[in-house]
C-alpha cells in the first residue's frame, strides 16, 4: 500500500500534464499558469507543465526550458486580452487533426490561436506559437479582460519603469531591452571586479607558495573565473528581458558558446598552476618518479579538457554529439588498425611509468643511443647526448629495446691497468701495491669493502697491477674529480717509492749458435730451483689474505703474514 502510495505522489506532477483531447491541454496549460500568477507551488514545475502542451519538437533541449518559458507567458498575456477562457465550449472529442481557437487578420497575415493532435497529444501549434509576437503588437493597445489577473514577470516589472517610449523598436529590439542590456553588463562587471579583488586577497593571504612565486599565473587563472561569473550573471539575466523567443535562442546559444570557450580556457590556466606548483614541490623531492608523472598527468588533463570543451561547444552548435560517438563506436575497429602505432606509444608511455626503467636526469644507452632523459611524453621520449642534440624515441620502441641506465648505478667504478717496468723489485711492487690500498682507504668518497689492487700479470712489456675501485657517488662530475684524486696521488706516491711506469717496447736478441753449443747446463738445475724456490717460501713477504675489504677482519688482520 505505501509502494502504491508513493508511485501515485511520484507520477503526480504527469497526471496532472492531461493533454488527449484540445480541452484537457487547455486546462492543464491555464490552471499552470494560474498557479504561476499567484506564485503557488514549484515555480518551475508548473512553467515545465505548461511548456508539455506546446509542440517544441524544433527546439533543442538545451534551450526548450528558456524558450518555453518565453511563449508561456506570451501566450497567457494574449488570452488575457482576448477573452476568458470558457472550457465548455473546447471539444473534448474531435475527430479533425486541428482546432483554433481564435484567428485574425493583421498586417494582412493571417495569425491564429490552435491545437493540433501530434500521436494522441493535443499541442499548441508551432504556428501558434510564431504567431504571439504578432498578436503581441496586435493587441497592444487593449487592456487585459476584466477579472483577470496579470502575470507580472520580472521583465514586465522593469519595463514598467520606462516611459511609454521606450516601448518603441530600435535596432532590432525595445528600446528598454537595450537599456536592460547595459545595465546587466554594468552589475556583471562590477560583480567580476569585486570577485578578483576577494580571490586575490584569498588566495593570496592562505597560499604563500602563490604569492611567492606564480603570482602571474595565478593571475592568468583567475581571469577567465571571473569572465565565467560575468556571463553567468548575463546568463540568468538575459531571459528576464522577456526576448522574442528567436532571439533568445540565438542569444543563450551565443552565450552558451563563449562560455564553453572560456570554460576550457579556465580549464587549460587551472592546470597550468597547478602543473607549476606541482613541479616546484617535485624539485624539493630526491626521487625523480615525480619528474615524469608530473608532465604525463599535465598533458592528460590538457587532453580531457580539450575533450570535455569540445562536447561543450559542440552542444551549443547543436551538433549530436552521441552520434559522432557512435559513429566511432561504429569505425572503432577500423580507427584503432589505423591508430595502432599511435595506441602503441600511448601504452609504452604508460608502461614507461609503471615499470620505471629511468628518470629525467638519467643517462642511458638504448639502441646504441647514449645520452640523457630530458622528456618523456605520449608518444616518445627525448634524449640529450652528450654532443647537445636532442633524439626522440618512440614510446613504442623504446619498451622494446634493452635499455642500460647508467643513471640508476649505485656506484661508479675504475677497472684499469698500471704496468710497472721489469726491472722493478719485488719489494717494492709490494710496496706500491699497499700504498694504493692505503690511498683508497682515505680517501672520502671511495668504498671500503670492496677493492682490488694486485699483481695480475707479466705483460708483454710490463708488470701490470690491476686497479678495481668504486666511487659511492651517482653525480658524474664527482666521478670524474675523485678519480683526478687517485691517479694524482698514485702518480706521487710511484714517484715516492722509486717505481716507473713502463713504455710499450721490444727488445731485439741475436742469436748466437757457438755460444750456444759451447754452454753446458748443470744436470741439477731442477733441484737448485727448488732449494731457491723452499728459501722464498720460508721468507714470505707478501700476505696470504687479500687486502680488498677494510671492514673484515681476516683480510686486514694484524699477523696475516705467512703461509
Amino acid at each position: 500500500m505505501r509502494f502504491l502510495i508513493l508511485f501515485t505522489l511520484l507520477l503526480a506532477p504527469l497526471t496532472f500534464a492531461q493533454t488527449d483531447s484540445p480541452r484537457q491541454t487547455m486546462q492543464t496549460y491555464l490552471k499552470a499558469m494560474v498557479e504561476v500568477k499567484n506564485q503557488q507551488g514549484n515555480l518551475r514545475e508548473n512553467y515545465e507543465k505548461a511548456i508539455s502542451t506546446f509542440d517544441l519538437s524544433n527546439i533543442s533541449t538545451e534551450v526548450r526550458y528558456e524558450i518555453g518559458k518565453r511563449y508561456a507567458e506570451q501566450l497567457i498575456h494574449t488570452f488575457d486580452k482576448i477573452k476568458k477562457v470558457d472550457y465548455e465550449i473546447i471539444p473534448e472529442n474531435l475527430t479533425a487533426t486541428k482546432w483554433t481557437f481564435d484567428s485574425r487578420l493583421f498586417n494582412n497575415r493571417s495569425l491564429e490561436i490552435s491545437m493540433i493532435n501530434l500521436d494522441g497529444k493535443w499541442l499548441f501549434s508551432q504556428a501558434t506559437l510564431k504567431n504571439l509576437k504578432d498578436y503581441d503588437e496586435a493587441l497592444i493597445l487593449k487592456k487585459s479582460v476584466e477579472g483577470v489577473v496579470e502575470l507580472q514577470t520580472l521583465g514586465d516589472k522593469f519595463r514598467s519603469q520606462f516611459p511609454p517610449s521606450f516601448a518603441k523598436r530600435s535596432f532590432l529590439i525595445y528600446n528598454w531591452q537595450w537599456v536592460g542590456l547595459l545595465f546587466i553588463i554594468f552589475i556583471a562587471w562590477v560583480l567580476e571586479k569585486i570577485f578578483d579583488f576577494l580571490a586575490h586577497i584569498i588566495l593570496n593571504k592562505n597560499f604563500s607558495f602563490l604569492r611567492e612565486h606564480s603570482t602571474d599565473k595565478l593571475q592568468k587563472a583567475i581571469n577567465p573565473l571571473g569572465k565565467i561569473l560575468f556571463l553567468s550573471i548575463f546568463l540568468f539575466g538575459f531571459p528576464i528581458l522577456e526576448f522574442e523567443a528567436k532571439t533568445l535562442s540565438i542569444g543563450k546559444r551565443l552565450l552558451y558558446l563563449i562560455m564553453s570557450v572560456v570554460c576550457i580556457w579556465f580549464a587549460h590556466k587551472l592546470i597550468d598552476l597547478i602543473s607549476f606548483y606541482a613541479k616546484a614541490n617535485a624539485q624539493k623531492t630526491e626521487t625523480k618518479f615525480d619528474d615524469i608523472i608530473i608532465p604525463l598527468l599535465t598533458k592528460t588533463a590538457y587532453v580531457l579538457a580539450y575533450i570535455f570543451g569540445f562536447v561543450l561547444i559542440a552542444n551549443s552548435l547543436t551538433i549530436n554529439v552521441t552520434g559522432i560517438v557512435a559513429g566511432l563506436g561504429i569505425g572503432g575497429l577500423a580507427f584503432a588498425f589505423a591508430a595502432k602505432d599511435a595506441l602503441a606509444n600511448f601504452f609504452g608511455s604508460i608502461m614507461l611509468v609503471l615499470d620505471r626503467p629511468f628518470d629525467i636526469g638519467d643517462v642511458i644507452t638504448a639502441d646504441g643511443i647514449t645520452g640523457v632523459v630530458d622528456e618523456v611524453g605520449f608518444r616518445s621520449t627525448r634524449i640529450r647526448t652528450f654532443n647537445d642534440s636532442l633524439i626522440t624515441i618512440s614510446n613504442g620502441a623504446l619498451m622494446n629495446m634493452t635499455i642500460d641506465n647508467q643513471g640508476k648505478r649505485r656506484y661508479r667504478r675504475l677497472n684499469t691497468t698500471l704496468g710497472l717496468e721489469y726491472d722493478t723489485p719485488p719489494q717494492k711492487i709490494e710496496a706500491f701495491c699497499e700504498g694504493i690500498r692505503q690511498l683508497i682507504l682515505n680517501h672520502s668518497w671511495t668504498r671500503k669493502d670492496n677493492f682490488h689492487v694486485y699483481f695480475t700479470n707479466f705483460g708483454a712489456s710490463s708488470l701490470d697491477i690491476t686497479l678495481v675501485v668504486y666511487w659511492k657517488t651517482s653525480d658524474y662530475s664527482r666521478e670524474l674529480a675523485e678519480k683526478h684524486r687517485l691517479m694524482v696521488d698514485v702518480l706521487r706516491l710511484a714517484d715516492e717509492i722509486g717505481v716507473s711506469f713502463a713504455f710499450p717496447t721490444q727488445t731485439v736478441h741475436l742469436f748466437n749458435q757457438q755460444a750456444q753449443e759451447k754452454k753446458n747446463l748443470d744436470e741439477k738445475y731442477l733441484d737448485a730451483g727448488i732449494d731457491r724456490a723452499k728459501k722464498v717460501l720460508q721468507k714470505p713477504f707478501s700476505l696470504k689474505n687479500p687486502r680488498s675489504n677494510s671492514e673484515d677482519e681476516e683480510q686486514f688482520g694484524k699477523n696475516d703474514i705467512g703461509l
